[in-house]
């Protein structure tokens, strides 16, 4: 079998010819490919893969001038990036109505990104630089292979260079410097990095990056429909982030490949959190460290890999003064993970077709800690609850194993079935307060009675809790016809608790002597499970009107049902201790439907391509939790609901030996629903439901020679203002901006 850093060898035969070695084709997909012939350069393998996957390319990643990493999804169907901290440089990615709580699997190189802040907002956040991203694995269903542990809704995994991005073939060596800058506060971004191959088994990369961006101007047109809220300018706005890579590729011997990695993030911002417009200053940190080695000798039983990675996120964060009672304090928001897995392949050629079993182990480790300090603090400890108490210290610990066959019948039909097994513990400590109250010291009394006040109480409250679940997957792919391949598909998913709904104590900023502004634990929490069933169809056709052009589409429909879904609510834990009626984390009442359709589609013909992606999207969010035997309506939780529809075009035309590129884009994003959940969450959910808008951009680029690419971006062409997807009314996008990068090679 030839792998990918593998050659045929061969002697040459009496009469001069050469007999090459026996070559072993091998059903392997070739998911190193960081482009393609699809949508917006993306990978040929996503439309032979039967399942929702799509990919951001390296060329989208280029061709975006992204102010963050956040709008690289602009166009991805069945995907909406969280907006409603768009002063924070971290990332929370919505797919087909999940988010939070890591319900999407988030992942630099396969490494858990796990980080967790609770706010009035969304709370899973990754910090990532696209300057050192190749490509966007995105998976929008269940897995029951790597990654797909403690998932509810699919993954997304950034994957970093590797040295054959900047080596060209022939040399031993090869570097990339990219510098950009634009208007409205696009002050820099550029990035230089270089990667030698030291022999033909070790490699060497290495890069660092800065972004340097300001205050930007929203748009100038103001549609009707768009509440830009009145406190967007005196927001604060701007970061400055450093980002470093670096990273070993060795082939130890022929069939055995080890590669180490190293990718450093750190970045500050300040951001806005109330209405005193106070400034808080972050200083975040992302270390992210992998190893992984493959083993894959002549054998069809062995192609194994096993990946070990250590994730360390650390916010500090400096909150001024608010009132006499809320004063200065630094924050410390830390959530450090370690993990591993251990995966085998083995193949079988049978008489009824070819048979490709997958089965292995993955664990991973999530140890958050919260600590608040200050002057005013260290005199009196309840106040670090107001910090500490909603962002719970504590250890997430889970354990899969799972399985999977998959069965390839004359080429044209295969089935799998996997299975899963994951289990969990979670173990931490909090502080919850009793309620302040006046009691009459003459229980009897009717009539101006005597009363006396119970003060608060600080009570310790343990957590210690497990679990477990089987969740099978199972598929079917028919190829009635060359280039179309029609697939169905079924998951069950399971998605442990976090720590930060685990462990919840304290109370609301500011304290509270009663009702559900003091949290507590939920020891009753159970884990969330969802079902998803999904049918689609790939296209894949080239010369369809001419020599050479190329027909790539993804279409699938899905419906998922969620069971115990979880968010805010209220519980009793203790009567006699006056621990009644905190907020907690709760599992909602029924059923979570969500159910919709997603199409991406891409026509190149050389001198010209058009493209395009859409999403629907319809769900029905359960509304109720049941405590004590009584049905009640969710209390104040932020339920963030994605816009209906979004539809994406994308077209060009390459002229001068396809040196210049000229394209154009299209973006129409659709209102989310109105409000849901009852009176008490109604206020709250209403500051996150944006109307529907339109973008035009347009971008292009020339090819001076080989080694220098000129790269040029106008993105809101028509200075449009408008509150993004699943943003707040108070944090309106940019308004136009232009920019232009140059980018070398060496």
């Amino acid at each position: 079998m030839i792998g990918a850093r593998q050659t045929a060898g061969g002697a040459p035969a009496v009469d001069g010819s050469t007999m090459l070695e026996t070559i072993i084709v091998s059903g392997k997909t070739n998911r190193n490919a960081a482009s393609g012939s699809g949508f917006q350069g993306t990978p040929d393998w996503v439309y032979q893969t039967p399942s929702s996957v799509s990919v951001v390319s390296r060329e989208a990643i280029r061709n975006s001038a992204t102010r963050n990493s956040r709008e690289l999804f602009a166009d991805v169907p069945g995907v909406v990036v969280s907006n409603d901290n768009a002063q924070s440089q971290g990332l929370n990615v919505n797919i087909r109505g999940l988010q939070d709580q890591t319900r999407i699997n988030m992942m630099i190189d396969g490494a858990r990104q796990n980080f967790q802040r609770s706010a009035h907002g969304s709370t899973g956040l990754t910090y990532v630089d696209p300057a050192f991203i190749r490509q966007v694995d995105i998976e929008k269903s269940g897995t029951s292979g790597v990654g797909g542990a403690a998932s509810l809704g699919g993954s997304v995994n950034f994957r970093t260079l590797v040295a054959d991005d900047l080596i060209e073939a022939g040399r031993n060596w090869g570097a990339e410097i990219d510098g950009t800058t634009g208007t409205n506060a696009y002050h820099f971004a550029g990035n230089a990095s270089a990667a030698i191959r030291l022999s033909d088994s070790f490699s060497i990369l290495g890069g660092i990056s800065y972004k340097d961006v300001g205050k930007y101007d929203i748009g100038s047109r103001h549609p009707n429909t768009t509440n830009l809220g009145n406190v967007y300018d005196q927001m604060p706005w701007g970061s400055e982030t450093w980002s470093g890579l670096l990273k070993t590729e060795m082939q130890p011997t022929d069939d055995t490949t080890l590669d180490l990695s190293w990718l450093h993030y750190d970045t500050e911002f300040a951001q806005g959190t109330d209405s005193n417009l106070q400034n808080d200053v972050n200083d975040v940190t992302n270390d992210t460290v992998t190893a992984s080695f493959g083993w894959d000798p002549d054998s069809e039983l062995i192609d194994l890999k096993t990946r070990l990675w250590y994730n360390r996120v650390k916010d500090e964060e400096h909150r001024s003064q608010r009132t006499s009672s809320m004063r200065e304090v630094f924050v410390d928001y830390t959530m450090s993970g370690v993990g591993g897995s251990i995966e085998n392949t083995s193949r079988f050629d049978l008489p009824i077709g070819n048979l490709s079993l997958n089965y292995g182990v993955e664990a991973f480790r999530d140890d958050g800690d919260t600590k608040a300090n200050g002057d005013d603090i260290t005199d009196d400890p309840d106040e670090a609850w107001w910090y500490q108490g909603a962002n719970g210290s504590g250890t997430r610990d889970v354990v899969s194993g799972f399985a999977n066959a998959t069965l390839d019948h004359d080429d044209w039909l295969s089935v799998s079935g996997g299975i899963r097994y994951d289990y969990y513990t979670i173990d931490g400590s909090t502080t919850v307060f009793s309620e302040l109250k006046q009691i009459k010291i003459d229980p009897d009394c009717v009539w101006r009675c005597a009363t006396i006040t119970i003060p608060q109480e600080a009570y310790a409250a343990d957590v210690d809790l497990s679990g477990g679940a089987w969740s099978p997957t199972f598929g079917v792919t028919v190829k009635p016809a060359d280039g179309l391949q029609l697939f169905a598909k079924y998951a069950h998913t399971y998605r442990p608790p976090t720590v930060m709904e685990a462990v919840m104590g304290g109370t609301h900023v500011g304290g509270a002597s009663s009702g559900t502004g003091r949290f507590a634990p939920n020891p009753w929490i159970e884990p969330e499970q969802a079902d998803t069933f999904e049918i689609g169809a790939n296209l894949s056709y080239d010369s369809v009107f001419q020599a050479g052009d190329s027909f790539r589409a993804k279409a699938v429909a899905f419906y998922r049902r969620v069971d115990n879904y979880i968010a805010i609510g209220t519980v009793d834990l203790d009567e006699e201790t006056y621990q009644t009626n905190f907020g907690a984390y709760v599992n909602l009442d029924g059923t979570t439907p969500m159910r919709g359709v997603e199409l991406e589609a891409n026509y190149d013909a050389g001198r010209y391509y058009i493209g395009g992606s859409f999403s629907y999207l319809d769900a029905d969010y359960a509304t109720t939790y049941t405590y004590n035997g009584t049905s009640h309506l969710t209390d104040s939780y932020i339920l963030f609901v994605p816009p209906r529809t979004k539809f994406s075009l994308d077209g060009g035309v390459r002229f001068f030996e396809e040196k210049l590129t000229l394209g154009g884009r299209v973006t129409h994003v659709g209102a989310a629903d109105k409000n849901i959940g009852g009176s008490a969450s109604a206020g709250l959910v209403s500051s996150w439901q944006t109307g529907d808008y339109t973008l035009f951009d347009i971008y292009g680029s020339y090819k001076f020679n080989p080694k220098t690419t000129l790269r040029f971006a106008v993105n809101n062409v028509t200075d449009v203002a408008y509150v993004p997807a699943l943003g707040q009314s108070t944090l309106p996008a940019p308004g136009r901006t232009v920019t232009a990068s140059l980018n070398f090679k060496f």
